[in-house]
């Protein structure tokens, strides 16, 4: 099914809203003109509309639910709980700027073309994952099951969403037990086997000379719901270094917060402030010039490699996403809780 087949007009009317439906099979159609969400419409819709004996030949926003319900970011799993919870048809999902990019239903979703990208994918996959005790006693963390996959085939399968086929895994402790995982899988994976900790920086020493585009680094574990051809732009156009994919945090503190001076006189009072930071997701475009700046056989964590980027003067560029796009399954606690949301 394409997605056009669910997209009717803003200005058709009720009756060739009745027409498509008809011919289609489907029950339900959106207005979304340029991919902006308006108004919902159904057979029940229209079924009611007709026994009140309106005109069909009015506008289809005439008998459409305006303003529906969706669900912001790329979080499909979300979304589907919504449709079983709420027991509605479908719920729409819409990026950042309010622009469908998909429908999700109960049992499938529609995807709305999207923009292919071919950037190399690089994986840091070779981490001890003692947070994650005592599951990564038996499994290394990549193949830590979340729900009937991987969560490694969470995050690459979000990548293959949008074109990308060249992935690498950088790997270390029980790498054997991971490249016979995924040698039986039809997921084309390239393995850079790292003999000592390296941390994410350093990992990234082995592509040196290997790549002449900008790549996209990830751990593995951390899923983001994001469109990555949009974050690739954005790295693009301000011919960054790299880029960093970074999640809003709102922390509300529940108690009046104190601010004074060195006196300790009281200067401000503020009754339970709320607070946005900016947390680093572990997710990353970087370009070959980033890459050439690691030292090789060194242990390097990548934040400490962005510090020297920007102190050389080289653009370090930030891509903001909301918090509930970045889910985390680094602790125990965190795997319990996204279990039945990435589908």
């Amino acid at each position: 099914m394409k997605y056009e087949e669910f997209i009717i007009d803003r200005n058709a009317t009720v009756a060739e809203a009745m027409k498509k439906l008809q011919e289609t099979g489907h029950r339900i159609l959106f207005v979304a003109p340029d991919y902006q969400l308006e108004a919902v419409i159904t057979d029940g819709d229209i079924r009611r509309y007709m026994l009140e004996g309106r005109d069909l030949n009015a506008n289809v926003t005439e008998a459409a639910t305006k303003n529906p319900m969706r669900v912001t970011g790329f979080h499909e799993g979300e979304a589907r709980r919504l449709v079983e919870e709420m027991d509605i048809g479908c719920c729409p999902m819409v990026d950042e700027d309010g622009l469908v990019h998909a429908l999700v239903f109960r049992d499938f979703t529609v995807q709305r073309e999207r923009q292919a990208i071919s950037a190399p994918v690089v994986m840091m996959a070779g981490g001890l994952g003692t947070r994650l005790y005592p599951y990564t006693e038996i499994l290394p963390k990549p193949l830590i099951p979340v729900g009937s996959i991987t969560i490694t085939e969470h995050i690459l399968n979000r990548f293959k969403k949008f074109g990308c086929s060249d992935f690498t895994l950088v790997v270390n402790h029980k790498k054997n037990l991971i490249k016979s995982y995924f040698s039986e899988t039809d997921v084309e994976i390239g393995f850079v086997d790292e003999d000592k900790p390296l941390g994410t920086g350093g990992g990234l020493s082995f592509f040196k000379g290997k790549f002449h585009e900008p790549v996209f680094v990830t751990n593995c574990d951390s899923v983001i719901e994001a469109d990555y051809a949009r974050i690739l732009k954005s790295h693009n156009d301000t011919k960054s270094a790299v880029t960093m994919v970074c999640a809003k945090k709102h922390i509300e503190i529940p108690y009046g917060v104190v601010e004074t001076d060195e006196t300790g006189a009281m200067t401000a009072l503020k009754e339970k402030p709320a607070l946005e930071y900016l947390t680093n997701t572990g997710f990353y475009i970087v370009s070959p010039e980033f890459i050439e700046l690691i030292p090789d056989d060194t242990f390097t964590p990548i934040t400490e490699a962005i510090e020297r980027c920007r102190r050389d003067g080289l653009r370090v560029n930030v891509y903001k996403i909301e918090e509930e796009c970045f889910v985390d399954i680094g602790q125990l606690e965190d795997l319990r809780a996204v279990e039945g949301k990435l589908r």
